[in-house]
């Protein structure tokens, strides 16, 4: 697959079935935004952007009134809880594109129970990567790079072949290595492309709850921004790495071949 096919698949899986995919992605993603958003709901004392402007000292007293606590966690959720999120959705979705290829097609339930059943690799490999990125980006930043390329399709080893942690993000690192380079041009890619997608996405509600303000129920319009740009952005990035890893695949061990065989030669 090309760079353009690889990022219009994505969004070609997400039009397969997007009820379901939504439904999909909303169950990971709906949660980390609101807990998200309720917890900076005391963000600049809940004032709204038009009030920190008209009010400059009451402002300079909000941000002190803000909690420390709340605003850390706040960026803690957000920061980690939408990667969490995407490695359920991407195993999720690399069985749902075989069940596709295999003429068959899986329910939102079906979806959900397969994901869940493998929480525990799918959570101990996100965690197993996110430390080896954290170490490579105190080495000067690129190494993080290098283990985001070799483990980048760790989820959709897990969710394809069932392997534990340790063993998917072997596979994974197997894989992207005989095509490290075009790999990480490609990851780096989707992630911008989903970025600006959402921010597009994101724009009209997140505008909205600045001049709203997050005082009383007033940070459910910041939470509704996340929910919105998450369930879109989230299956597109998880579909390019499904992508990605089937191409690895069909390049690297002729799994195109593998399946054609199969369909001529069941027995």
């Amino acid at each position: 697959m090309t760079v353009s096919d690889v990022l219009d698949g994505a969004f070609d899986i997400l039009k397969g079935a997007p009820g379901t995919i939504i439904a999909f992605t909303a169950f990971f993603a709906v949660p980390v935004q609101i807990l998200g958003a309720y917890l900076q709901r005391d963000l600049l004392g809940g004032e709204s952007f038009l009030d920190v402007i008209n009010q400059a000292d009451s402002s300079l007293q909000a941000v002190e009134d803000t909690s420390p606590a709340s605003d850390l966690w706040a960026q803690m959720v957000l920061l980690f809880g939408p990667s969490l999120a995407l490695v359920f959705v991407a195993a999720g979705l690399v069985r749902l594109v075989g069940a596709w290829h295999a003429g068959a097609d899986l329910s939102l339930g079906q979806l959900l129970r397969g994901s869940l059943g493998l929480a525990w690799p799918l959570l101990a490999s996100w965690f197993l990567v996110h430390v080896a990125e954290g170490i490579g980006m105190l080495l000067c930043g690129f190494p993080g790079l290098v283990a985001m390329t070799w483990f980048l399709v760790t989820a959709p080893v897990i969710g394809a072949e069932g392997l534990g942690p340790i063993a998917a993000m072997r596979r994974s690192a197997r894989l992207t290595g005989r095509r490290f380079w075009p790999v990480m041009g490609l990851a780096l890619l989707s992630g911008i492309v989903s970025s600006l997608f959402g921010y597009a996405l994101g724009l009209v509600p997140t505008t909205l709850s600045l001049f709203v303000g997050t005082d009383g129920l007033g940070w459910l319009v910041t939470a509704a921004a996340g929910v919105i740009t998450s369930l879109i952005t989230l299956p597109i990035v998880a579909g390019a790495t499904v992508l990605i890893y089937l191409d690895l695949r069909v390049r690297t061990e002729g799994l195109d071949l593998e399946l054609d065989a199969r369909e001529v030669l069941p027995a």
